[in-house]
């Protein structure tokens, strides 16, 4: 079974000279419209591994470090839950199109998945003042890691952060400054430290999206939705309804894959062992029939 306390890392030489600076102001990176983003202690690992990341007395509390905030796709879009593996899923509840790309020190190879994001925005005329959360749903490559820490939302919890009637004068700014708690990010030896929390969805039961490129040989699913702990340390599938559960691979984000041939078939039950060590069965949730791209919710959660 894989490791159940992994370590994350992150390019901490930039990471501690933006957030320690008093001289790197966000109104260096851009406009000034100002938002305070605050991160809730949950962070996935495999599919929802929730964490608290651990005081090492880098930093008060009471610091906060600066960010840049932009927005893609339409206006009102619901935005991409691609890098991990939810598709077009960020559309429905419990996403509901409030969702945010993160750069490498927030999505973290995958790591940062269902990261919880508070934010709101306190610079009139367009800002409502009111926190909204968003879930990191995939990741922004290239420049948006010319600042340490870039959040890219959906054009929807963009335009959620205004006042009624103001989310498109927001959007037309394109980008803005932020701001979020420092104390978040704590690290040694550039390492991340952080110790679980849980985390729960509220009456929502695990889903399994399978792959759109499966075939005969080959199967995954993206495993959504999961309460507790931690993430999956290690997931299993039986066929034919079988009890004989194999190893499956975590290939990216929330996605779990396995080799398999022609007389691998359904329907797929699936043993799933959290982070911290609860063991949870979901019997048959996957029929025989199953159709590429397609979500099959079970009855079940930690």
């Amino acid at each position: 079974m894989p490791g159940l306390e992994p370590e994350v890392e992150i390019n901490t030489k930039s990471l501690i000279h933006f957030i320690s600076s008093p001289k790197l102001r966000a109104k260096n990176i851009m406009g000034s419209t100002h938002f305070i983003v605050v991160i809730i202690l949950l962070v996935n690992f495999s599919s929802c591994l929730c964490v608290r990341l651990l005081n090492n007395n880098t930093f008060s509390q009471k610091s906060f470090a600066y960010a840049l905030a932009t927005w893609y796709g339409d206006e009102t879009g619901a935005g991409s839950g691609g890098a991990c593996g939810w598709e077009d899923d960020v559309k429905y509840p419990p996403l509901s199109s409030m969702i945010s790309a993160g750069n490498a020190n927030i999505f973290l190879n995958g790591k940062g998945s269902q990261i919880l994001v508070q934010i709101f925005c306190n610079q009139p005329p367009y800002c409502s003042g009111k926190p909204i959360t968003v879930t990191i749903s995939d990741e922004c490559p290239g420049a948006c890691n010319n600042v340490p820490f870039h959040f890219d939302l959906s054009g929807y919890a963009f335009g959620a952060m205004a006042l009624p009637g103001q989310g498109h004068n927001l959007r037309q700014l394109g980008q803005v400054d932020v701001q979020f708690q420092s104390y978040i990010f704590y690290y040694s030896n550039k390492h991340l430290s952080y110790d679980r929390v849980p985390c729960y969805y509220r009456n929502t039961e695990l889903a399994f999206k399978v792959q759109r490129n499966c075939n005969p040989y080959w199967f995954a699913t993206a495993i959504e939705y999961a309460n507790g702990d931690g993430g999956f340390g290690y997931v299993e599938i039986a066929a034919g309804g079988s009890q004989n559960f194999v190893g499956m691979d975590n290939i990216w984000g929330t996605v779990w894959k396995k080799d398999i041939d022609p007389s691998f078939v359904g329907p797929f039950s699936f043993r799933l062992t959290s982070a911290d060590g609860k063991i949870l069965v979901v019997q048959n949730v996957i029929p025989a029939t199953f159709s590429p791209g397609y979500k099959y919710s079970s009855h079940v959660n930690f």
